[in-house]
């Protein structure tokens, strides 16, 4: 499955500029805060993903250690480790992954830098 084909809940760490820019890239985005999901707890909203047959959208590392050490379900997780916040270079973060070739798999950890794409399956210790 390749990114754009994807089903994401974003967590509300995710700028709504973010949030637009992917809906603009025809990626079906439930969205946290429009929600009113404030506060919730990570591992009820990586519940709620899972349900709706979504991978979680997010910049907290907590979501990886609840999925990879605490074995909670998962679709699958995108998580951006950036230094530069910023909604714009997000955005151009973001479209590192609408421009490579690559196959997301369900239950794959994915973490989006600047400079790479690592991409980490369940199955993998």
């Amino acid at each position: 499955m390749k990114f754009d084909e994807l089903r994401i809940l974003t967590d509300e760490n995710v700028s709504p500029k973010v949030v637009a820019f992917l809906r603009n890239s025809g990626i079906d985005v439930l969205d946290t805060k429009e929600q009113g999901w404030f506060g919730k707890k990570d591992d009820e909203l990586l519940e709620i993903a899972y349900q709706d047959n979504r991978w979680m959208f997010t910049h907290d590392t907590d979501f990886g250690t609840l999925a990879i050490h605490e074995g909670k379900r998962y679709v699958g997780i995108i998580l951006l480790r950036v230094r530069n916040m910023n909604s714009q270079n997000i955005i151009t973060v973001c479209n590192q992954l609408l421009d490579h070739d690559i196959d997301l798999l369900q239950g794959a950890l994915v973490v989006v830098e600047e400079t790479r794409i690592r991409i980490r399956h369940k199955d993998e210790d």
